[in-house]
């Protein structure tokens, strides 16, 4: 709903328009189902299809909007939030067969040895994160655990810091430690418009995860999908011996190496202007 209403904003709607937006959004995001005579909550949904839904209620507003006049209170949210919303439920069903399809894609992975499984699981998830892919229900969802698991978990981790590395220069301080601590999904427009952001996410997700092969990370289905603070909580759980000693391999595989690769990465892209330009990474607060 939040997602819903920063939307409307930007097109500057009413307050009612902003609530049958939203009204929408949480119906078709698939966040809320219903069975047996109770509409219960059962996650965040599906990002994708909420994006979907959004999008059509911002047209339909604009749409009917000169008709319905004083009548919006009346009529936005029935069309919105019944109409929409329902369409939103039924496109659910067939938008998250994306995910399920990606999820198939890693489930191979995990039969591979742990050289390759590691590298391409922590790759795969360093791009998922940037994507309106929820890493969190596709880790759930597949049942990612083991070494897969935490490969996953420090591929997410791997793209917190690349980000966090490359918007330094150009946005300052907050905007990148904000980015260090997983809050990349507020660059999904600039990953959109320029996908080749990816390039060097997806070489940090690739070393991160070969190198983690040799370290034997491992996280549970529930927390593969996040990367750190909760990642190293969780991979820390699993493991036994010393305990300065495990610190020193998390913080070696969640922080110091991918920080070391990101910024290495980043060296290596900027002699490249087609694959790297540090204008892509630019964060405009204001909208």
């Amino acid at each position: 709903m939040a997602a819903a209403i920063l939307a409307a904003d930007q097109f500057e709607f009413t307050m009612i328009e902003k609530t049958s937006v939203s009204l929408a959004a949480l119906a078709g995001s698939g966040a809320i189902v219903y069975s047996n005579g109770v509409w219960s909550l059962v996650g965040m949904g599906d990002l994708i299809n909420t994006i979907l839904v959004i999008s059509i209620s911002i047209a339909l507003i604009f749409i009917v909007r000169p008709f319905v006049g004083s009548f919006s209170i009346i009529w936005e949210p029935i069309l919105c939030g019944s109409v929409i919303g329902s369409l939103g439920m039924w496109t659910y069903g067939y938008v998250h067969m994306i995910s399920m399809g990606i999820g198939k894609i890693l489930n191979l992975f995990t039969t591979l040895q742990p050289m390759l499984l590691c590298t391409l699981i922590a790759m795969s998830f360093a791009i998922i994160i940037a994507t309106p892919l929820s890493t969190v229900g596709l880790a759930y969802a597949i049942g990612i655990s083991g070494i897969a698991g935490g490969a996953a978990s420090v591929g997410v981790t791997s793209c917190f810091m690349m980000v966090a590395v490359a918007t330094y220069k150009v946005n300052g301080k907050g905007v990148s430690f904000a980015m260090f601590w997983g809050s990349v999904k507020m660059m999904l427009a600039n990953f959109v418009k320029h996908p080749r952001m990816l390039l060097p996410i997806a070489v940090v997700g690739a070393l991160t995860g070969f190198t983690d092969s040799f370290f034997y990370i491992k996280a549970a289905p529930a927390y593969a999908g996040f990367g750190q603070p909760v990642g190293p909580i969780n991979s820390f759980t699993y493991m036994n011996g010393s305990i300065i000693f495990n610190v020193i391999n998390l913080a070696l595989i969640y922080f110091i190496l991918p920080i070391a690769y990101s910024i290495i990465t980043y060296f290596v892209f900027k002699k490249y202007p087609k694959l790297y330009n540090e204008n892509d990474w630019k964060v405009d607060l204001n909208k």
